[in-house]
């Protein structure tokens, strides 16, 4: 038997909860409220037999209400009841979003708006055994260029800080230099000077930096969170007067080192497919967003024709026949920034 309460606000008290339940940096009060400011915030308590088995956060924002429970797996019953419940409750809420699910839905009146992968490495307990699984030239590779940059800098350091030990700084640099490289690659960033005040403020509740430096200059930087035995790497950057040193790279190796050595047992790279995350051992994991209306209207099948407009356009930009023009792009956008 399901049971469900409901509360207006964030439920500060059940953090912990969210914490132990989840596994998700995203499904924390911290993070949503630095992330989500301008919404209306309400949480349900779901009970099985009297026993706390979830809590779900909404948002509410103009006639849209958005499941903050996000890089999560909830089963159905239970979030369709408490989708039902949002309607029941809120009768100017026209859709409910249900963004970053590990599991697939089969909800009514909804669509499916996205799909991409969470890539995530099952540590093993040491070093050693890490670079066992890696394939032959990554291994070489990465021995290869991390001696290549010892030997050619002197003073390179490499260094870890958790929490409140990080600086706004470290975090200022790290998104610079990953806007900067997304720019000399001729990407969009998707990454803005407007991110850096929230990147700080959550870094102080669940965050870890790992950085290298040389000559005390950052040229390497990875933003990160750590709940419970999971680590979650949001932002890699590197300076592109560094690239042929990979020290990108080098920086994640070091990260992940450094999360066998802290007794982690899962590191997860995000969304946004990268030949690296492969080649570093990570496997792709699904996940689900979805749209779920209050009824069948001409909106809902206005947003559910762009969805599938939307996917077919993601497919084609990643496809192989998309190169070329893709290429002739990257050109184009490196000659504007550049001039």
């Amino acid at each position: 038997m399901i049971s469900i309460e409901c509360f207006n606000g964030l439920p500060e008290k059940y953090e912990s909860f969210l914490v132990e339940r989840y596994d998700s940096f995203m499904t924390t009060c911290r993070y949503i409220e630095i992330n989500h400011p301008a919404c209306d915030f309400y949480y349900m308590l779901v009970y099985k037999s009297n026993t706390l088995v979830d809590v779900l956060i909404f948002g509410n924002k103009g006639n849209t209400s958005k499941c903050m429970n996000m890089l999560v797996e909830i089963d159905e019953d239970i979030i369709t009841k408490c989708i039902q419940s949002v309607f029941e409750r809120y009768p100017n809420i026209k859709r409910i979003q249900i963004d970053a699910s590990y599991k697939s839905y089969s909800f009514k009146k909804s669509f499916l708006y996205s799909s991409c992968n969470d890539h995530i490495i099952n540590l093993p307990s040491t070093m050693d055994e890490y670079y066992s699984e890696l394939g032959c030239k990554t291994r070489k590779h990465i021995k290869q260029r991390n001696a290549k940059l010892l030997k050619e800098f002197s003073n390179v350091s490499f260094t870890v800080k958790s929490r409140t030990e990080i600086k706004q700084k470290t975090i200022n640099k790290i998104i610079l230099m990953n806007i900067d490289r997304m720019i000399h690659k001729g990407i969009i960033p998707g990454k803005s000077d407007s991110d850096k005040n929230h990147y700080f403020q959550y870094s102080q509740h669940y965050g870890c930096v790992a950085s290298i430096e040389i000559n005390g200059i950052m040229v390497a930087g990875c933003i990160a969170s750590i709940l419970n035995k999971r680590i979650y790497l949001i932002v890699i950057a590197h300076d592109n007067n560094y690239s042929k040193y990979h020290v990108g790279e080098l920086c994640m190796v070091y990260m992940i080192q450094t999360s066998i050595e802290m007794g982690l047992t899962k590191a997860h790279f995000l969304w946004g497919e990268n030949e690296y995350k492969a080649r570093l051992l990570a496997n792709p994991y699904p996940l689900f967003s979805y749209f779920v209306y209050r009824n069948y209207s001409v909106n809902y099948v206005c947003c559910r024709l762009k969805a599938a407009y939307s996917r077919i356009v993601v497919c084609f930009r990643l496809s192989k026949c998309s190169k070329p023009l893709r290429d002739i792009i990257k050109k184009f956008r490196k000659r504007k920034c550049h001039s």
